[in-house]
């Protein structure tokens, strides 16, 4: 069945009840970014395979919204269907609601299935509607959509304290204080990371993402975990059981919260919460909504956790001097393409015994392909590498002592002069927030304009966030924080953020360096407190296509001393052609010109 079929299958379903316009959103009932294959909806009525997006179906038209991370790549997926592509963020295009409002009658039905759709969303719907009627009740995808996967059922897995640096109890005593002083009775976490943050357990239920998808209701002295019980086995039930967490089947979460005694007060994340849930709340109930207590408390991560993921990106590190390594020599045989070089990379990290899985789809990108931000080779079409240009990776894993995110971009022959400039201005960008110092609590929005300062000066721009929060051997994206134009998150000691400018130029070439860092204070006087950033990652920061004239003296120091303490960190784990590679990779840019090696 093609788009075309499930699209007509769609509409005749949507006769039925006289529906004039389905929402399908990218989501599953916990509001995840990464999905599993089971709530893979809007892929599957679209084929449109990213990971951000909205399709709507009318009974004229198939529109799919995206942002500019995969105009590209949407393009493509949807031409042979009847899906149109809207670019979010183009002047002239439409969004969703202002769509919604200019083409759908005074009265006509807007459907979705409320289980996969947010209360926040549904709130901002619901207030430029008017008197058009929102159903949400309607699962059309699972009556279409018949060879659907199933969901996992893999056993959950404890995360010891030596790695997260908190107990069950700590976590829970330091989430009821927080409730306590806000005056909840309850808090509801419908985020399947939050959940396993505060309980310290880990799963396999989405590809990327060591989760397990669950709902935790929280009250003054009750601890609920609505969860397949399936997945909890001895181990994991008596270690919960001995912290005072109550298990429930998956389901019961809608009888516990009808439950609560009106006149209580609940706190959840409405971005996190979907229609269904907020709907079986008790009316009576006070509800109070804000960003989850527990997305705040693990954004500032323990000493113990900051320990280990150093730790973890020593172990990237070894994995990524050896891929590289291997890349050179492979290029200059004319037999390595972009998926077998995304193999290679899995394969090496997966020699530490810490290993645990990638932490997202490795991005490989040769050429112009760099220039679409979240291509991911595939088995057709993947291109083949050569001695010639740059390519750009993106990669990163789970160990069990932290969540690795990193991007090189890396010469592997001649390249020309606007490649070099281009390569230089994203290092620029990059290095200007490594040497910046700021206020502690300066928002990510002040934090985004000092990394593209150098790319406007040359009157270019990306149009991706800059950096976001990286979980614990959770998920790879996290926040609260995030270093982008609209983000208006303070930093404070020991948030973790990857800083990941880019340049993007089409059918030609991509370039993004990518560290993941954590905030360090930098002095305090009478003026206040100043923080920096201090890297995590331990990768040699490729010099070749470096223009050295564009780069001043602080922005040459750090790059050296950077590249020298990878080598320090690195070298004893390497021998022979590798040390080799690493070793001319870490030489200050002064001593050698490695473009003439080519």
């Amino acid at each position: 069945m093609n788009i075309n079929e499930r699209l007509e299958k769609l509409r005749n379903l949507m006769r039925e009840r006289n529906i004039d316009a389905y929402i399908v959103p990218t989501s599953d009932p916990h509001q995840s970014e990464y999905l599993s294959d089971y709530y893979k909806t809007r892929e599957f009525i679209s084929g449109f395979t990213g990971s951000a997006g909205t399709a709507l179906i009318t009974m004229d038209e198939a529109l799919l919204w995206t942002d500019s991370r995969y105009f590209l790549q949407a393009a493509k997926e949807i031409k042979n269907s009847d899906f149109q592509l809207m670019k979010m963020g183009v002047e002239g295009v439409p969004n969703l609601i202002e769509y919604l409002d200019g083409n759908i009658g005074e009265f006509g039905k807007i459907a979705f299935d409320g289980k996969n759709f947010s209360v926040k969303a549904y709130k901002d719907l619901s207030e430029s509607m008017g008197a058009r009627i929102l159903v949400s009740d309607v699962d059309y995808i699972s009556q279409i959509w018949t060879d659907r996967p199933s969901l996992r059922k893999d056993k959950a897995w404890i995360m010891e304290d030596k790695y997260a640096g908190e107990s069950i109890s700590q976590k829970l005593l330091r989430l009821r204080n927080i409730m306590a002083d806000n005056d909840y009775d309850y808090t509801f976490i419908g985020s399947p990371e939050d959940v396993c943050y505060l309980l310290n357990i880990r799963g396999n239920d989405v590809d990327y993402n060591p989760v397990l998808l669950s709902y935790a209701l929280i009250s003054k002295d009750e601890a609920y975990l609505c969860i397949d019980e399936e997945k909890i086995h001895g181990e994991v039930r008596d270690y919960l059981e001995a912290n005072g967490v109550k298990l429930y089947s998956y389901d019961s979460i809608f009888k516990l919260l009808n439950n609560i005694a009106g006149k209580n007060r609940i706190f959840l994340d409405p971005e996190r919460t979907n229609v269904a849930i907020y709907d079986s709340i008790n009316s009576n109930v006070k509800v109070s909504l804000g960003t989850n207590i527990t997305t705040d408390m693990k954004a500032i991560k323990t000493d113990v956790e900051i320990e280990n993921i150093k730790k973890a990106y020593i172990k990237d590190g070894i994995a990524l001097t050896k891929f590289f390594a291997w890349l050179e020599v492979g290029a200059k045989t004319g037999n390595l393409n972009e998926l077998l070089a995304s193999k290679k990379l899995q394969d090496l990290r997966k020699e530490d015994e810490s290993y645990i899985e990638d932490s997202f789809e490795t991005i490989a990108g040769y050429k112009e392909n760099a220039a679409i931000v979240h291509y991911a080779p595939q088995a057709a079409g993947s291109k083949t590498i050569k001695n010639e240009g740059m390519i750009l990776v993106d990669s990163g894993a789970h160990y069990n002592e932290g969540t690795t995110d990193i991007t090189r971009t890396v010469a592997l022959g001649r390249l020309t002069d606007q490649e070099k400039t281009d390569y230089t201005l994203v290092l620029k960008s990059f290095l200007s927030l490594f040497l910046a110092r700021f206020k502690d609590k300066t928002n990510g929005q002040r934090l985004d304009a000092i990394a593209k300062y150098p790319l406007w000066q040359a009157g270019k721009d990306f149009f991706h966030g800059t950096g976001h929060g990286v979980g614990f051997v959770l998920t790879v994206h996290e926040g609260p924080q995030r270093i982008s134009e609209r983000d208006d998150s303070g930093f404070v000691e020991n948030m973790t953020t990857s800083i990941e400018p880019g340049l993007y130029i089409e059918n030609s070439h991509g370039i993004r360096i990518e560290n993941e860092a954590y905030v360090k204070r930098a002095m305090e006087n009478e003026f206040g407190k100043f923080n920096q950033f201090e890297s995590l990652t331990f990768v040699p920061i490729d010099t070749r296509p470096v223009k050295t004239e564009m780069l001043n003296r602080d922005e040459i120091d750090w790059l050296n001393e950077y590249n020298k303490t990878c080598f320090e960190k690195l070298s004893s784990y390497l021998e022979g052609s590798e040390l080799e590679y690493l070793k001319e990779s870490c030489k200050a840019i002064w001593q050698k010109n490695r473009l003439k090696r080519n």
